[in-house]
This record gives C-alpha cells, structure tokens and sequence, in this order.
C-alpha cells in the first residue's frame, strides 16, 4: 500500500486524506523535520568518525608503504575520501530557524528533494566511483608489497565491490522512499 511506508504521522494524514481535505499545520511539519534531522545527526558522528579515520590511515599508508600502486591507491583514497565529505557537507539544507521565509510545506519538500536528489544521481555514482575504486588500487599494491597477504587483499576487493552492490540499491531505495513522501505532500495540497 502507498502510506506503508511513511512515518506515523504522515501515515494518519495519509488515511484520513480521502476523507476530508488535508492540511499540514507548522507543528506537525516541524516535528516532521525534526525527526529527519535527528536520524541525521546521528548517522553524521558515525559517518564523520569513520571517515576521519579513513583519511588518516590512507595518509599515513602513502609514508609507509614504498610501493608506488600502494601509495597511488592511498592517495586517491584520501581524495576520492574527502571529495565524499565535501559533497555530503555542501549538500546540507537550511537550518530550521529559517522556516518563517517561506510556507512549511515548501520547506518540508525542499528538504526530501534534497535528500532524494542525494541518494541517486550523480551524486550517488560520484561517491562510488571517486571512493572505492582506489581502494581496489591500494589493496593490489598492498598484494604486491605483502605476497603472503594477498588471498586477505583480494577477500577484501571483494568486499568493496558487495559494498558498492550494497550502496546503490540503498540510495535507490532511499531515493524512492523520498519521492513518495513528496507525491503524499503534492496529493495533500493540490486537495486542500
């Protein structure tokens, strides 16, 4: 069914929707948008920590390993790394202080458009193919320099790409899941 997936509230105003013209009051859309951020902060300090520590070891991993494939895969890593961050930290939407400029409802399908566009796209494919694939280099140098390591370095190339096998129909999902909360707010005005 449609409203299955939606969030509790959005789910009652979903049902009650055939009944009686539909309308979102500031509360309801505020708390709505709280939720999203709080999800969001909280998967932010993982994310945040996780990529620190990424980029510290692929920095440290280009004066430790003499191995050129080695240190070209930790350098593209930190880069392929970094452009992540930056394309995560730029993409951030407007504080919700900033609500009084402009209707809830505007605001609150600003927010989903920019978390849908976010989870397909280029952006999507951009992370994937700037992120992962020097990791792919750096682990066949890693091979090279450490022949007894390599059957762990190939294991691990194969858990780059499930990763990427994983990622993509995510953000897909993601990216569907979005878009039907912007048709649910799209239907709710054009019957109101």
């Amino acid at each position: 069914m449609p409203g299955d997936c939606l969030p509790e509230d959005l789910q009652v105003l979903w049902k009650e929707m055939s009944m009686s013209p539909l309308t979102f009051s500031p509360p309801q859309l505020r708390a709505e948008l709280e939720k999203l951020n709080e999800g969001k902060r909280r998967k932010s300090i993982v994310f945040l920590a996780a990529m620190g520590t990424l980029i510290v070891s692929f920095a440290s991993f280009f004066f430790l390993f003499p191995n050129t494939l080695a240190r070209t895969g930790s350098v593209l890593s930190v880069f392929g790394l970094v452009y992540w961050l930056v394309q995560i930290r730029m993409s951030r939407a407007r504080p919700i202080s900033e609500m009084g400029d402009s209707n809830c409802i505007q605001f609150y399908r600003a927010e989903l458009e920019r978390r849908r566009d976010l989870s397909r796209g280029f952006p999507l494919w951009s992370r994937i193919l700037l992120a992962m694939p020097p990791w792919i280099v750096f682990n066949l140098g890693f091979a090279q320099l450490y022949p007894n390591l390599a059957p762990i370095m190939w294991f691990d190339c194969g858990t780059i790409v499930a990763v990427i096998a994983f990622i993509v129909p995510m953000g897909l999902r993601q990216a569907r899941m979005y878009q039907r909360r912007i048709d649910l707010l799209d239907a709710s005005q054009s019957r109101s």
